[in-house]
Formats: structure tokens, sequence, C-alpha cells
């Protein structure tokens, strides 16, 4: 098969884009059809981890990522069914980040319960390897050989950058105390993931840079936009006590603006319970939350101005738009 040309104006989709659950229905087979070629206890493993709250093989699905990469691709002018593959290397890169980030915040989730830290973390390892293999099986679906090529390198040049991002915000050598700084460590660790995303999409029906371009912007704002709510929504008085970001003090938007600086040393249970009640109470209050949607909807601002962009080139954006509408869940 020729290499696809590079495309400024989105031609015709040579297939109807598919509606969500579709997309869903279709990464969950390929994903399931990924981890039975692997070794069983990597199976077992990598099957509870993918099977948890929102992920692929969950009996819900929510996540985010194989929508923007195949919606990208549809945007794009391209054969939805090409990015499946890359769907699923980056829904399986992302459950391993997740494993990740449980360890790093001590979060023990069910299958470090089940498995243990060091079997899960090592299974981790295994499914990250597995990505950037995953994704040049696009091959398989009719992509190009270059195309793949570009694949394997974005997948793996996006990963890398988010991983500096999330090791800066977990760094403990230097305090965060302004905004800004706050602002650009949560930009840091989900824009790469979410240009990475779309890059991913629409690089499977175009090699015009100018357009890749304005898919990765889009993709970056979505991402910190969807970052910056979630920061949000850890803090509120209403939100979940399992989220751990007030009492350990996370560099984040809302904590910084209100100078919440984490737990005191040596509460008991209850009393902890109580401080972090109060302390959630007091970043509402002083406007923690209010200041970090404000900075989440700049970012769907700047997510809409990139497809306002493809949408003069010709590229059909609906389906990328309903995915801003879902990452600007209010939370005030």
């Amino acid at each position: 098969m020729a290499e696809q040309p590079a495309l400024g104006r989105a031609t015709d989709c040579p297939c109807t884009a598919p509606e969500t659950q579709e997309i869903y229905r279709a990464t969950a087979d390929r994903t399931a059809q990924l981890i039975a070629e692997q070794g069983r206890l990597l199976q077992e493993v990598a099957r509870a981890a993918l099977s948890a709250d929102r992920h692929i093989l969950s009996e819900v699905p929510g996540t985010l990522w194989p929508l923007v990469v195949v919606r990208s691709c549809v945007s794009a002018g391209g054969n939805w069914h090409q990015a499946l593959w890359p769907a699923v290397a980056l829904e399986v890169a992302m459950t391993a980040a997740d494993v990740f980030d449980e360890v790093t915040d001590g979060d023990n989730g069910d299958a470090i319960a089940r498995f243990g830290s060091g079997v899960v973390l090592t299974t981790a390892i295994g499914l990250l390897t597995l990505a950037g293999s995953t994704v040049l099986r696009a091959v398989e679906d009719g992509c190009d050989a270059l195309v793949c090529l570009r694949l394997g390198k974005l997948i793996g040049d996006g990963i890398a950058a988010a991983a500096e991002g999330q090791a800066r915000s977990v760094a403990q050598n230097m305090p965060v105390t302004d905004v800004a700084d706050a602002y650009e460590l949560a930009a840091g660790k989900s824009g790469p993931l979410g240009e990475l995303a779309a890059r991913l999409g629409a690089t499977v029906a175009t090699s015009d840079p100018a357009v890749l371009d304005l898919y990765g912007s889009f993709g970056w704002h979505l991402g910190v936009c969807g970052q910056l709510v979630n920061d949000a929504q850890d803090v509120l008085p209403r939100g979940s006590m399992k989220k751990q970001d007030v009492r350990d003090g996370c560099p984040t938007v809302p904590l910084v603006f209100t100078q919440s600086q984490g737990a005191p040393r040596g509460l008991d249970a209850a009393t902890l319970i109580a401080w972090e009640e109060a302390e959630r109470r007091r970043i509402a209050d002083e406007g923690g939350v209010l200041v970090t949607e404000v900075l989440a909807i700049a970012d769907q601002l700047r997510a809409e101005q990139a497809l306002d962009a493809l949408d003069a080139l010709g590229h059909a954006t609906w389906g990328l738009r309903e995915l801003v509408v879902r990452s600007d869940h209010s939370v005030c």
C-alpha cells in the first residue's frame, strides 16, 4: 500500500465514524487479543490492571485515550480501523503509567493488593514495552510501514516527555510556591499525553506537519484541561477522601494557590480526617477550586481554537468537540 499523502484538507472518510461504544468494543477486543498472546502471569496481572475502574476491559469503560486516537484519525480523513492498534498501544501504556502512579502515591489498588507491588510493577514495565511494539501492528490494517515507524517514534517520544513531567511533579528538591509553576507542572505531565493521543490518530491519515501541529495543540490543551479539572475535584470538600493530594501537600494549582502544605505530622486517624475536612473547606473558600477551573476553561478555549483552525481546513471536528465538552466537567 502506498504511503498516505499529506493532507492539507481532509478528504471524505473511507468509513463511517464510529460511535463511542463501538470504539470501546473494538479497542477492548484487540487489547484482550494482545494480552492473550503473553505469558500466563503477565496475562493475569495485566487483565486485572486493564479491568480496573474505567479502563478498557472494565464493565463500563470510560477511558478517554482510544476516543482521542480514533476520532483524530477520522477527523483527519483516515480509516478508523487503522487507528485501532495505536489506540490499544496508548491505552496499555497509560494503564502501566497508572500502576506507577499508584505505587508512587502509596495507593495500593486491587492489583497490588492481590499480586504484590513487585509483580505488578514488573508487569507494568512489560506493558510499557508492549506499547512500543503494539503501535507498529497498524501495518496489519494497511498502514504503510513508514507511517508505522512515525507512530513508533511518536509513542516513544510522547511517553518520555510525559515521564519527564511526572518526575518533576513528584520531585521533592524544591517547594512550589507560585501558581504559574504549579500550572506548568500540571501541563508538563498531562499535555504530552493529550498531544500524543491526537497526533497518533492524525498521523495515520496525514503527514502534513502544519495539520499535525493543530491536532497536537488540540490534544495538549485537552489533556491539560482534564488534568486541572481532576486536580480541582481531588480537593473538593465533597470529593473522595481516598485522594491524598491534600494530606500530602501536592504541588497542584488549588493547593499552591491557597498555600496548603499538607497535614501536620503525628496526627492520629480521627484527627487527620478532621484536619483534612477543614482544610478542604478552606481551600474551596479561599478560591483554590475556582482559580483552577478558570485555568481549565482557558485550556478548553485553546483546544477549541485548534479545532476552529482545523474546521477552516475542511476537517470534520465534531467528534473531537464532544471530547472537549466531556473533559470540562464543572467543579464549582
